[in-house]
């Protein structure tokens, strides 16, 4: 790279960094005020959104993609079945394992949500769904490079 490449990166990366933070910010607001409406505390509304996503998960696979210690994701996911929004089941391929799974009433709260959201921050409408499958492929790439790093 040259020394004209290595600056117009960074001028780059520094306009990325400055688009992005009003957006992140933005989309944190809309989600811990759209938690708080439907009952839930930040930390419950993002164990709902990624069983939703990733669908059944291991207490300590939770608590590392919430980056919290596994006691307390498993106080969160025993407030959440309390409630009737998640449920412990033995995994298919280890019966000792217990897999963190959403239950009809848990999607049905996600799906509200994730309403919510999109309501006060209609952000992703603005883009077409192949701009949005290039956009989150570069967010994943992101994240994977981030997590090798650590």
């Amino acid at each position: 790279m040259s020394i004209t490449d290595d600056r117009r990166r960074e001028q780059l990366g520094n306009e990325i960094a400055a688009l992005m933070g009003p957006l992140v910010r933005g989309l944190n607001s809309a989600f811990q005020t759209c938690a708080g409406a439907l009952g839930l505390t930040p930390s419950e509304a993002q164990i709902l959104w990624l069983l939703q996503l990733r669908g059944g998960l291991p207490i300590k696979d939770l608590a590392r993609a919430l980056d919290i210690d596994p006691a307390n994701a498993s106080t969160l996911v025993t407030k959440l079945e309390r409630r009737g929004l998640a449920r412990r089941d033995a995994a298919p391929h280890d019966r000792r394992m217990r897999l963190i799974e959403l239950t009809g009433a848990g999607r049905g709260m996600r799906d509200r949500l994730a309403a919510c959201i999109a309501d006060r921050k209609p952000t992703f409408r603005e883009l077409t769904t192949d701009e949005l499958v290039v956009f989150r492929d570069l967010l994943r790439r992101l994240a994977d490079a981030d997590r090798a790093g650590r």
